[in-house]
């Protein structure tokens, strides 16, 4: 080799090496910032961590450090993973507030995590449609028919849409007849009450001078116990000589019927 060529070969080597090298070595404050990211890593749901180290690892990709860091969203990754197994089993038992925070947490992973995806496309819809089921199954119609349709203003497919609407006229339909279900056990018990206000009359000579709920239960337990399970609130109760008058509100609310003279009025 003559002496240009040696001089030429010597002067390119050490820039082939260094060329090919693909990190350097990790300074102590970055190596720092890793170490305290793994202890809030302990601290908080694996799929805010993965976003904190996915971001630490844009910023110093030029470090060795990236080895272990990818080891960690590694690790992280399968156990986010597991959790959405997990979210959705506490969706099934009704605890729906702890399983949308996962799934949150979760379609927050890098996209190199598969739960992440599995909970985007679940928070999408399904979810929301699977709590507004339960809701309705467990007797909460009220409930169920406030999340199917918070659905309505989403993007959704012709399917999806009619799977909301089917709710909706599902709960608009169980609504209506528990409302007819009240209002008769209501006025059921209105005429219950009006017979012992009768009766008491008949007995004292007068009716009682106040008349609630507490009153009631006072008079008989065991024999008032329909009427107490069908009225929330007596109201407006006057009493003379020769008559009475009341207002009584149904269990849940949603009727008030008027009693005078022990006639049930509306």
């Amino acid at each position: 080799m003559g002496a240009r060529n040696f001089i030429l070969a010597a002067t390119v080597l050490p820039a082939v090496v260094i060329g090919c090298s693909s990190s350097q070595s990790t300074p102590p404050e970055v190596d720092a910032e890793f170490r305290a990211l793994l202890e809030t890593a302990e601290q908080e749901p694996p799929g805010a961590s993965i976003a904190r180290l996915t971001e630490f690892r844009k910023k110093q990709s030029r470090y060795d450090i990236v080895t272990e860091v990818d080891g960690e969203i590694e690790r992280l990754g399968s156990i986010a993973d597991g959790r959405y197994h997990e979210a959705r089993e506490l969706a099934r038992e009704g605890d729906f507030e702890r399983a949308e925070g996962m799934l949150q947490d979760l379609a927050a992973c890098s996209p190199e995590t598969s739960g992440a995806e599995s909970a985007k496309q679940h928070l999408a819809f399904d979810f929301y449609l699977g709590k507004a089921k339960w809701l309705l199954v467990h007797q909460r119609w009220e409930e169920g028919g406030e999340v199917a349709r918070s659905l309505l203003d989403r993007d959704l497919t012709r399917e999806q849409r009619e799977q909301v609407e089917a709710i909706l006229d599902h709960t608009a339909h169980v609504t209506a007849a528990y409302a007819q279900a009240t209002r008769a056990q209501a006025r059921v018990a209105c005429r219950e009450l009006a017979i012992h206000l009768q009766m008491m009359q008949a007995e004292d000579g007068r009716y009682p001078s106040r008349l609630s709920l507490s009153d009631v239960e006072a008079w008989d337990p065991m024999g008032t116990r329909s009427i107490l399970r069908a009225l929330s609130a007596i109201e407006r109760y006057e009493q003379t000589d020769r008559g009475s008058s009341f207002t009584a509100v149904s269990a849940g609310g949603e009727h008030r019927i008027r009693v005078v003279d022990g006639v049930v009025e509306e």
